[in-house]
């Protein structure tokens, strides 16, 4: 009796536990169909109370007002704020040189000429380290004898910098006209450049120091020791050899150098050297401070006589205030080449000749800035910050980027990824690990494996070029370490917090980790972060902006001509046409000219969209963009068309076109969605349907009459669209269906390869939903039955949101089905086992039941 009590409980139990199951998982579907979707991130850590960092900026006047230089530009601001220790050291020198303003520092010239203005910009007080004044005091040409005198480090590293060298993009176009395809060492550069002092960096931890030294070891053709100018091209030499028609595009384009003055343009107005950066211009080129003698009617010239630099530094006209170098300044040369200066602020840059709206007062379209226009899309996450709840001026470019990346090392770094130490998880993390919890070199693997337990730290101390030129912001519990080993000294730990200081737009801004979010599970959009950082590796395997850029620029197949029956600029040359002082060619606008122009340039399309996805010199999972996909056509001096709608190939057969690993800098807080990839042909390389579209451009195409048999009538025929003979495929596709490559992933780095057949496997699961809905709603008897429940229960599955979750707990429901069966089973498995080995046992229990089922009161 009391057995049958103990099996009628448990059998009751059991019931009641499935049958509230099942009612809890139909309550909570409904439940979740019909619920609002999305979180908003709750408040995690108390307020951070800002500390003051303001600084004493007031209008002192200079020493001697009205006096020496100010005899004439009495009302020029100076280069600082009087009250800084920059202007203190300058005027401190200047007096010991005879001009207690401090004008002859930096510029040189007779301060006490007061009359003639040729004799007063001329010569150079005794002493000086110049030898003759100069317009132009932050130029390289003379920088060595002004901002050297301080800041010497600086002056050596910018020299071997990328913005002088521009050494990846003379290895990006000459490998896309075919030349050095076999390896990817860096050879040319802007000018002869030599690292003299080997490759210890001269900023940075003895962590970063031998960090960069095994870099330098690993990858010698990414640091050089030295870069040789690209070479100057003779017409005779183009007829045998037509892709070194690359090196005079080259020597003609590259005006965003430091060595130069640069294009002299709406957008494009800049300072040489030092300046520009330092120095502050607007877009459309005007003077706007208080000095008489620089016009203010004609551009070309700084809009104030100030230096930016940073929130101590900050610069004072027309009733404003502003710190850091600001974006346009950044935007005047990374506007060209991958448009990151323009992109961060959410503008997509077309072709200057689009006639684009919408159209101002006078039903004119937009002017051209640095050589576009633009259509806005969506500005970066970290552009506009809210703060109070309100929208601020976020991050300018040096908030992130740090003096090591910007100034240069030491060493001659000839690719981004060689130059640039910080990582996304350097402030923020991962949902496992605090920034300072994660171990060097993380997201900067480069092919290393790294040992997750070996936790990086914080600093005390920023590096002593931040002390001493920068700002030393509060220490709070420790100052972040890039991924390479530096201290960001504007990125501080305060608890589990981290505190961002921005320079530019002069607000701290309190950054929530991942960690700190999945603690408090305050996700924005607990769904897909829950998916994409937590229960799978994504966050291991890819760069953060592989998904959190939901929208990049592209720009497909650059037609290029080159024409050496006419001349073009040699930017190259120019700036090495130097007078004594210090003012190039290039400043005078008195260029210096080469055979040979680039004349018809243009892109066969330009379009926003979701990128393909490669795997960058990182080894990390990262998007891919058309920027230099080179078709080359070379006509000589006579006319004569030498090589036409021209594809070169690589070393290895495949096309030199190229799709880039890029960071587009165009990042959102919400990601995208995981159909962009997931099921996509596209993100795996393999182009739109499979590279169906554009899949023959060397057949020309024709738009004229026609016979019956699809004859051209006309005698006077021409094709529409041009054949490109060597192009077997679209611009966009990156590999067959089959796996084989057709075109180059980056030109910089041999750890960049196209992702791999298991990962493209991953994403290419096409027809998923047919799995599904091949009998859904009207199919087999359980879905129609189901069907029927959703109508009289009023339920939609039509958002993503209502399918993502119905999705969720039938498969959570079947996956409790399918454990629950392998139970059984074993059960099942563990009675018959019993049953062998006990035979007689099992006999006399069968007995009983048998008996206890016919009467059941019966059984003792």
């Amino acid at each position: 009796m009391r057995k049958r009590r103990i099996i009628q409980l448990l059998a009751s139990l059991f019931i009641l536990i499935a049958a509230g199951w099942i009612v809890s998982y139909y309550v909570n579907t409904v439940g979740n169909l019909r619920a609002e979707s999305g979180l908003s991130a709750q408040q995690v850590s108390e307020p951070f109370v800002h500390p003051d960092l303001t600084f004493d900026l007031t209008d002192e006047p200079f020493p001697a007002e009205g006096q020496y230089c100010l005899a004439c530009h009495q009302g020029i601001e100076p280069a600082r704020p009087i009250v800084s220790e920059m202007m203190q050291q300058i005027l401190q020198k200047g007096e010991a040189l005879g001009d207690p303003n401090g004008c002859v520092i930096c510029h040189g010239g007779t301060p006490t000429e007061l009359v003639n203005k040729d004799r007063a910009h001329s010569g150079v007080p005794k002493g000086s380290l110049l030898t003759s004044f100069t317009p132009v005091p932050a130029a390289l040409q003379v920088n060595n004898n002004t901002c050297a005198q301080c800041h010497e480090d600086h002056a050596y590293n910018v020299r071997l910098s990328m913005m002088n060298s521009d050494a990846g993009k003379m290895k990006a176009i000459s490998w896309s006209f075919g030349i050095g395809t076999e390896n990817y060492d860096h050879v040319y550069a802007n000018s002869d450049l030599s690292d003299t002092d080997g490759s210890t960096p001269r900023f940075g931890t003895q962590q970063y120091i031998d960090y960069m030294k095994e870099m330098v070891a690993t990858f010698p053709g990414q640091f050089p020791t030295e870069l040789k100018e690209v070479p100057s091209v003779s017409v005779d030499e183009i007829k045998t050899q037509p892709e070194l028609a690359a090196f005079t595009y080259l020597r003609n384009c590259n005006a965003c150098h430091l060595n130069n003055k640069g294009n002299q343009g709406r957008g494009h107005y800049r300072g040489m050297g030092c300046a520009a950066c330092h120095n502050l211009y607007s877009n459309e080129g005007f003077y706007e401070g208080g000095d008489p003698e620089i016009p203010n009617d004609k551009p070309g010239h700084v809009l104030v006589h100030s230096m930016q630099g940073t929130r101590k530094s900050a610069v004072r006209f027309n009733e404003h205030e502003l710190s850091g170098v600001q974006l346009n300044t950044c935007a005047a040369c990374h506007a060209a080449g991958r448009r990151i200066g323009h992109a961060y602020q959410g503008l997509m840059a077309l072709d200057d000749s689009y006639n684009r709206g919408p159209f101002d007062e006078k039903g004119l379209p937009q002017q051209s800035n640095a050589g576009y226009v633009f259509k806005y899309m969506a500005g970066d996450v970290h552009r506009q910050i809210e703060k109070d709840g309100v929208m601020v001026p976020g991050l300018l470019c040096q908030d992130c980027h740090t003096t090591s990346s910007m100034h240069g090392s030491g060493n001659i770094e000839a690719t981004t990824l060689a130059a640039i130490e910080i990582e996304c998880a350097d402030c923020h993390g991962t949902p496992t690990h605090y920034p300072w919890e994660l171990p060097l070199g993380y997201g900067d693997e480069f092919g290393k494996e790294l040992d997750m337990k070996q936790a990086r730290g914080v600093a005390d101390e920023p590096l002593e070029v931040t002390k001493k030129f920068g700002i030393t912001y509060p220490k709070e519990d420790g100052y972040l370490l890039s991924a390479r080993g530096n201290p960001l000294g504007n990125v501080v730990r305060k608890g589990n917090r981290v505190i961002v200081y921005s320079d530019g737009s002069m607000h701290e801004f309190e950054l929530v980790t991942l960690k700190e979010i999945a603690k408090s599970k305050s996700w924005q959009n607990p769904d897909d972060a829950e998916v994409a950082m937590v229960a799978t590796t994504h966050i291991d395997k890819m760069e953060c902006y592989a998904c959190h850029s939901t929208w990049m620029p592209q720009y497909y197949g650059y037609k290029y001509v080159i024409d050496y029956s006419k001349q073009s600029v040699d930017w190259l040359r120019s700036p090495q046409l130097v007078k004594p002082d210090g003012t190039t060619a290039d400043y005078n606008q008195n260029y210096a000219m080469q055979p040979g122009a680039p004349t018809y340039g243009d892109y066969s399309h330009i379009r926003w969209e979701n990128a393909p996805l490669g795997v960058n010199g990182e080894g990390r999972v990262s998007p891919l963009v058309g920027v230099i996909q080179t078709v080359s056509t070379v006509i000589d001096e006579k006319g004569e068309t030498v090589v036409w709608n021209n594809v070169a190939k690589t070393a290895a057969g495949y096309n030199a076109i190229e799709l880039a690993p890029l960071n587009p800098h165009t990042t959102s807080l919400k990601s995208r969605e995981c159909v962009d990839c997931h099921g996509n042909p596209v993100a795996a390389g393999y182009g739109i349907d499979g590279g169906i579209y554009d899949a023959t451009p060397g057949t020309p195409r024709y738009a004229d009459v026609i016979d019956a048999k699809g004859n051209n009538v006309s005698q006077y025929t021409r094709a529409q669209i041009a054949a490109i003979s060597e192009l077997h495929g679209d611009f966009m596709q990156l590999l067959t269906l089959h796996g084989e490559q057709l075109q180059t992933i980056d030109t910089h780095w041999p750890t960049s390869m196209p992702l791999t057949q298991a990962q493209r496997n991953q994403l290419t699961r096409e027809n998923s939903c047919v799995a599904c809905h091949q009998d859904i709603p009207k199919g087999t008897i359980p879905n129609r039955m189901l069907t029927k429940v959703a109508q009289v229960a009023k339920l939609s599955y039509n958002t993503p949101e209502k399918h993502t979750r119905l999705l969720h707990s039938n498969n959570l429901m079947i996956a409790w089905i399918k454990a629950i069966g392998v139970v059984l089973i074993f059960v099942a498995i563990a009675l018959v086992i019993w049953g062998v080995v006990e035979r007689k046992k099992v006999a006399r229990f069968c007995q009983r039941l048998l008996k206890f089922l016919k009467a059941p009161g019966k059984v003792d």
